[in-house]
């Protein structure tokens, strides 16, 4: 079973109305609301292995590199909020032949403390979640803004497009 995990209904929408024959499946925003749609994925599909999750959304980028509209593959998350000693990272093989990043998983928008290039609200949930269930974790990240960027200078629109035409190719 392969299961497309949004965060948002405006980050599924465009991908939703191409592709309506697949599970798509909307988390909530943060890490607690991933988790816990995971873990009722889990109770109610019998979620693990064989299973892929694809998480993808929207995401920050820290690097100009990385530019608004680029579509990545994250395949590390860090927690970078919590103290340092307790600070976990949580890392996957690459699974596409986009570029394949570090992301901070973060509650809110967060300074780089460490070398990742983006940032986002759910990642570090998936893949703590793989690795408790057993399940294969792919996270599709659309880049719509600068970390430091006013929230009124975000490109969602060109990033769910984005979003939407790379998950078209890779999940055909």
């Amino acid at each position: 079973m392969t299961i497309f995990l949004f965060p948002t209904e405006l980050e599924a929408a465009k991908f939703r109305r191409l592709q309506p024959s697949e599970r798509v499946v909307i988390s909530g925003v943060g890490m607690a609301a991933t988790a816990a749609t995971l873990s009722r994925l889990h109770r109610e599909y019998g979620l693990g292995a064989g299973d892929i999750v694809v998480l993808a959304g929207i995401a920050g980028s820290y690097d100009a590199q990385i530019a608004v509209g680029s579509v990545v593959e994250v395949i590390e998350e860090c927690c970078v909020e919590l103290p340092e000693r307790f600070r976990c990272s949580y890392r996957v093989a690459a699974a596409t032949p986009l570029r394949a990043v570090r992301s901070n998983s973060v509650h809110r928008t967060f300074e780089a403390p460490t070398d990742a290039q983006v940032e986002n609200m759910e990642g570090a949930a998936l893949f703590a979640m793989a690795e408790a269930l057993g399940f294969r974790a792919v996270e599709i990240r659309a880049i719509s803004n600068m970390v430091a960027d006013e929230f009124a200078a975000w490109n969602i629109d060109l990033a769910t497009s984005k979003l939407a035409e790379e998950l078209l190719r890779l999940y055909p």
